[in-house]
């Protein structure tokens, strides 16, 4: 795999989920490309004090290498869904840690079809919450040295929910020079060497 260029692009979501709990940052890249509109998306359905939306994506990001990690192929469920469940009860439980312990208001809880199981923090020991910050700050670090000063800046603002009309206005440019460095990102994260 080292020496024939691997195009991640075209693996499925589950091999990419193998290769990243192998150690494959470029997998992992590809899986927060693909991933990265769900996870913006979940985060809108939910607000906590003292959490801004940048957070709760951050914290959606660490749940999908928490799922790289954790995911087992054989398991019968798709690593979509997977995704989706790590990132709503990582979502949940931050909610229930901000409201100290009460209740959380039947508005904030969404129905998860099949799961009867409590809904625990998969990130709460401490030590692996930092373990997980300290390698998403490290794919954070390839990707600002990978992409340039203005893809790297529209990527952040796309991540951290602001749409194109937005990100054309913050940083005065066309919503078209928003996608195009978008989809130069996209190509770069996709056919990079960064491991």
């Amino acid at each position: 795999m080292s020496e024939n260029k691997v195009h991640y692009d075209s693996l499925s979501d589950e091999v990419l989920a193998e290769f990243s709990k192998n150690g494959d940052d470029n997998a992992f890249n590809e899986l927060v490309i693909r991933y990265l509109n769900k996870i913006r998306f979940i985060a809108r359905k939910y607000s906590a004090q003292g959490y801004e939306q940048n957070d709760f994506v951050q914290e959606g990001l660490m749940s999908l290498l928490y799922a790289c990690k954790t995911f087992d192929a054989h398991g019968g469920s798709s690593f979509g869904r997977y995704v989706s469940l790590i990132v709503e009860r990582r979502y949940i439980s931050i909610i229930r840690s901000s409201q100290s312990k009460k209740a959380v208001p039947d508005a904030m809880l969404i129905h998860i079809d099949g799961y009867d199981g409590e809904l625990t923090d998969y990130l709460g020991d401490p030590e692996e919450q930092l373990e997980y910050k300290e390698q998403l700050d490290q794919v954070m670090k390839r990707l600002n040295a990978l992409l340039s000063a203005r893809e790297y800046e529209v990527l952040m603002l796309f991540a951290s929910g602001l749409s194109y009309s937005k990100i054309s206005h913050k940083l005065n440019i066309s919503e078209k020079s928003v996608d195009n460095a978008l989809q130069r990102a996209r190509r770069k994260i996709g056919t990079s060497e960064m491991s």
